[in-house]
């Protein structure tokens, strides 16, 4: 199984882990930290009038690259509305994509593993 962490750095932020079976409740306006393996960075969303604006940005964790692959997924969701991002192994791992997805529950939008 894999496991999908999500950090909160201390000044703003708190840790969570988010198992394939769980999901962590996102807060407006909080940075979290995404780590997918092969790809990390994080995500955040905003209330705005047509929905809540979910921003995650990503690059690619590898050493052979002075500049790093960058993923950016930009969505506004509405009330029970889903979204995945998934991202490529890492060659010579698994190989396997990882995703997640982002869903709004009424005013709770949260993230989990996918898989």
């Amino acid at each position: 199984m894999r496991t999908l962490s999500l950090a909160i750095a201390a000044t703003a932020l708190s840790l969570a882990s988010v198992v394939a079976a769980s999901a962590v409740e996102l807060k407006p306006l909080k940075a979290n930290s995404v780590d997918l393996g092969s790809y990390r960075g994080s995500v955040y969303y905003t209330a705005e009038k047509d929905g809540y604006r979910v921003v995650a940005t990503l690059a690619a964790q590898n050493g052979h690259s002075d500049q790093p692959q960058v993923v950016r997924l930009v969505t506004t969701l509405n009330a029970d509305q889903t979204v995945q991002l998934s991202v490529p192994g890492s060659i010579g791992a698994d190989g396997r994509d990882a995703t997640i997805a982002f869903s709004r529950r009424g005013d709770v939008v949260e993230v989990a593993s996918a898989e």
